[in-house]
């Protein structure tokens, strides 16, 4: 049996994941392996859940082959992000529309 990796390389950095998913891509008409791992704590999105695009292949078997270690996968069970702690994280313009939004309030 062939050991799960965990870690991808990606411009000569190690990067970690949890899992590796593969799926269809309707609109790319190509199958798709996402990394999934977690935020670092320099972002604003620390320690949530981060999905990467790590490959695109013909068929699924090929997928398989680059990623022996990846399940089958689905945007419908994919870990969802939040932004309710930014401000303005719920106004319809990105970075607050409102004034209590803005430090001088206009």
């Amino acid at each position: 049996m062939t050991e799960k990796r965990t870690h991808y390389e990606k411009n000569g950095k190690q990067v970690k994941f949890d899992y590796f998913t593969v799926r269809w891509d309707n609109m790319l008409r190509e199958y798709v392996v996402h990394g999934f791992g977690e935020y670092g704590r320099n972002s604003v999105l620390a320690g949530q859940s981060k999905k990467v695009s790590l490959g695109y292949f013909g068929t699924k078997q090929d997928a398989l082959n680059m990623y022996p270690e990846a399940d089958d996968g689905h945007d419908m069970l994919d870990p969802q992000v939040s932004l309710n702690h930014l401000p303005g994280e719920n106004d319809f313009v990105a970075g607050g529309a409102y004034p209590d939004d803005w430090d001088d309030g206009y």
